[in-house]
């Protein structure tokens, strides 16, 4: 038997590593519940026929992905990003919108931002919740998913909202956005920076901003989805589901996202929150409404982690799912009407 001066040390020792231990656990599971609790039950089993109505919005979707990503879109082909541009512009008119443009210059080439916007009745500053998706593909991509299919599903929420009044004190704008791609991605080219930076100058109040960004492939295949390290951790390895993704500071706008997501739609769901350090979490429009400190979530199918023609000539129109991006448009039509409706919940 040691003395007991001895022991002593040793308790103590023993003690302070115990004490340690729980505390690293616990954090561990603070933070994996930080990350990945999100309210509501994810939807599982099998999906129900579209009706009458969700098959016509299929059909439109698909229309709009033909029309804007057909070929080759970009500041490199500007006839094509200019062609995009037009019909984006003019089926928002044949919606009965005015169409705002915020024109700017990139590399000698003239580009442009387009916007719609509606608003609740009352006077003064108007609390502003932006929906946006970019019109641009990357450099040797045909862009059908990245991002036609985003630019679809914004112009069937745009046509949904023509009938919907916002609430009192509440503004959306529907942003189609230039140059997210490289090589304008985190530059002052980078069309929805811009569009955030107007809105900074102006004053204004962003309370939520939905970044829609590659939304349109979705696979019932084993093994069909991927992560970056430490998601792969928690989440399913069937990529079927739409994801929203948020950094730490929009923590409560993605909870609050993902339970009107899982009220409105019977289609699978997942919410992550993360670090914009981490590969892939910060790669969209919403990066730009981070940098001044605004709400925002990214609503993807996970792009690369998914979908295997990512930023290639082989992302063409016709290698969408519009059955399932229908059922995802019709889920963010019921999110954007509580958040134009109703200051909680």
């Amino acid at each position: 038997m040691l003395p007991e001066a001895t022991q002593s040390p040793k308790r103590t020792r023993l003690r302070i590593e115990l004490a340690v231990l729980v505390a690293l656990v616990g954090f561990v599971a603070f933070a994996v519940w930080f990350m990945t609790a999100m309210p509501g039950a994810r939807h599982r089993g099998p999906l129900q026929p579209l009706g009458v109505e969700d098959r016509r919005l299929a059909e439109n979707l698909k229309a709009h992905v033909l029309a804007v990503a057909s070929e080759e879109h970009n500041v490199g082909h500007p006839e094509a990003l200019e062609r995009s541009a037009r019909y984006i512009e003019t089926t928002l008119a044949g919606l009965g919108y005015a169409v705002a443009r915020q024109e700017f210059e990139a590399a000698g080439v003239k580009v442009r931002n387009l916007e719609v916007t509606r608003a609740g009745p009352g006077e003064g500053k108007t609390r502003l919740i932006v929906v946006g998706a970019h019109y641009d593909s990357v450099q040797g991509a045909v862009g059908a998913n990245d991002n036609g299919s985003g630019v679809a599903a914004l112009i069937e929420l745009a046509r949904a909202f023509k009938q919907v009044q916002p609430g009192e004190g509440f503004e959306i704008r529907f942003a189609f956005y230039v140059n997210e791609e490289l090589p304008w991605f985190g530059t002052e080219k980078m069309g929805s920076n811009l569009h955030a930076a107007g809105l900074a100058r102006e004053g204004r109040q962003v309370v939520a901003m939905l970044s829609l960004e590659t939304i349109g492939w979705y696979s019932s295949a084993p093994g069909s989805q991927h992560y970056p390290f430490p998601f792969n951790l928690f989440y399913p390895s069937t990529g079927d589901f739409i994801g929203f993704v948020a950094n730490p500071r929009s923590r409560a706008l993605v909870r609050r996202i993902v339970g009107a997501f899982r009220r409105h739609a019977a289609f699978p769901s997942e919410g992550a929150v993360g670090l914009e350090s981490i590969r892939g979490i910060s790669w969209s429009d919403q990066w730009s409404y981070w940098q001044r400190g605004w709400p925002a979530v990214m609503v993807t199918d996970t792009a690369l982690y998914r979908y295997p023609h990512y930023h290639t000539l082989h992302d063409t129109p016709d290698k969408l799912d519009y059955d399932g991006l229908a059922r995802v448009v019709k889920g963010l039509e019921g999110v954007v009407r509580k958040l134009v409706t109703a200051r909680e919940g």
